[in-house]
């Protein structure tokens, strides 16, 4: 039996409806879990809508209510957060090629800083699992399974893009020669952002919640610093 009332626009739903009359949104609405995120991410290769625009803009102005709202079932209202993500990445990859945005005035290039600039892309899609898993981790008393906290990292990591063509690009392109404080500079507004979205998903106590926010980054930090310095070594030793 269907929902009583559509999760997207509250419109009442018949018994034998496939599709709320009002907004369009299927009827059969479930948890998200990880048979719908494979699907998402097919879709995201597959299919591109409209909506990105939009998605981006609410983002900006409500990052956390956003993710609330689509894990809730609003998820006709929002462009595919997993499609989001594949577009942004590719706007972020190509700046960081066409600008050299990973590199420095130093004269020595560390195989780490190399291997981030070359798979700059890939990278930016291992860090969303990886930080997923942290959150769901530190968050998991809030009741959200791996599959939603992934959901929130995918918009949230999709939003990034803004961050790249907003604050790190012109920056680095002005100030090269103090890329590290401009680093230090993008870390940090990126930090508050992603708090921000955190306080508003989780609710709860905001210190508690901008703690593990900040926790949630260093793990993941962390732990792409190990993976990178791992493949770094077996590539030169090869």
């Amino acid at each position: 039996m269907n929902a009583a009332i559509c999760k997207n626009c509250q419109n009442p739903l018949g018994k034998n409806d496939d599709f709320c009359a009002k907004c369009g949104q299927s009827a059969h609405i479930h948890r998200i879990d990880m048979h719908h995120i494979w699907h998402d991410v097919v879709h995201a290769f597959v299919h591109a809508d409209k909506g990105v625009i939009h998605l981006t803009k609410e983002l900006a102005l409500k990052p956390g209510i956003v993710v609330k709202e689509y894990v809730a079932g609003k998820r006709k209202k929002y462009f595919n957060p997993f499609s989001y993500l594949v577009l942004t990445v590719a706007i972020s990859a190509f700046l960081t090629h066409y600008f050299h945005l990973m590199e420095n005035n130093s004269q020595s290039v560390n195989p780490v800083t190399e291997l981030s600039s070359k798979y700059f892309n890939l990278i930016l899609f291992i860090g969303v699992p990886i930080s997923s898993f942290y959150m769901w981790l530190l968050f998991r008393k809030k009741g959200y399974n791996y599959a939603e906290n992934l959901t929130f990292q995918a918009f949230i990591g999709g939003f990034r893009v803004v961050f790249f063509i907003l604050i790190f690009t012109p920056l680095v392109l002005l100030f090269r020669q103090y890329y590290f404080y401009v680093l230090g500079i993008y870390m940090l507004a990126w930090f508050i952002f992603t708090a921000w979205a955190k306080v508003q998903f989780f609710g709860g106590p905001k210190w508690l919640t901008i703690l593990k926010a900040f926790l949630v980054i260093l793990f993941t930090q962390m732990t792409m610093t190990l993976i990178l310095s791992m493949v770094a070594y077996f590539l030169i030793k090869r």
